[in-house]
Order: C-alpha cells, then sequence, then structure tokens
C-alpha cells in the first residue's frame, strides 16, 4: 500500500514535468518487465504444490552417497565392537585360567 501512496504522486508530477518519449518508453519497459515478474511469481506459488516431488537425479545421488557412508560407518563401529567384545573375552579367559589378578610390579613409588 505504501508503494501506491508513493507512486500517485510521483505519475502526478511526472506527468505535469511533460517528460519526452524516451524517458515514458524506459517507464513503459520497467513497468512491463515488474508486471511480467509478478505473473511468472504467482505462476510458481500456484503450480507449486503440483509439481512432482521426486528428487533430481544430483539429489539422489548425493543421498545415496550419503547412505553408503552411513552403512560403512555402521559396519565400522560393529567391527571394532566385535573386536573389544573379544579382547575382553581373552583377557576374562586368561585371569580365569591362571587364577590371578594382573597386578603391575612396581618396583618404587613415583
Amino acid at each position: 500500500m505504501e508503494t501506491m501512496q508513493e507512486l500517485i504522486p510521483f505519475a502526478k508530477e511526472m506527468l505535469s514535468q511533460k517528460p519526452n518519449r524516451k524517458m515514458l518508453k524506459v517507464y513503459l519497459v520497467g513497468t512491463v518487465l515488474a508486471f511480467f515478474g509478478v505473473v511468472i511469481g504467482l505462476v510458481e506459488t500456484v503450480c507449486h504444490p503440483f509439481s512432482s516431488e521426486e528428487p533430481l537425479e544430483e539429489d539422489g545421488a548425493h543421498r545415496a552417497e550419503q547412505e553408503r557412508r552411513a552403512a560403512e560407518e555402521t559396519e565400522k563401529r560393529r567391527h571394532h565392537e566385535f573386536i573389544l567384545e573379544k579382547e575382553k573375552a581373552f583377557s576374562r579367559k586368561q585371569l580365569a585360567t591362571t587364577g590371578q589378578r594382573t597386578t603391575a610390579n612396581r618396583l618404587y613409588a613415583s
């Protein structure tokens, strides 16, 4: 609404100064371009809900790459946990067979 309030005095002033044809053509071209911009914006807004929701090829490739990396990270984490469990089981078995706890033998206090 503010733009209309500013536009009307501007138009009155422009008409009172008797603008030449070149200036009138420039304003006319600018007005037409602005109108087309508004129309294109409205068409995009109206047609957006009807556009397909399928991801683009690049987006699909990017998503597939992320899924592959996540799967690799999960596999690494599982492998690491498996190795830790094996080490714990081995150390328990070793302690059970010796019947002693491993202690640090110190020759002197630090």
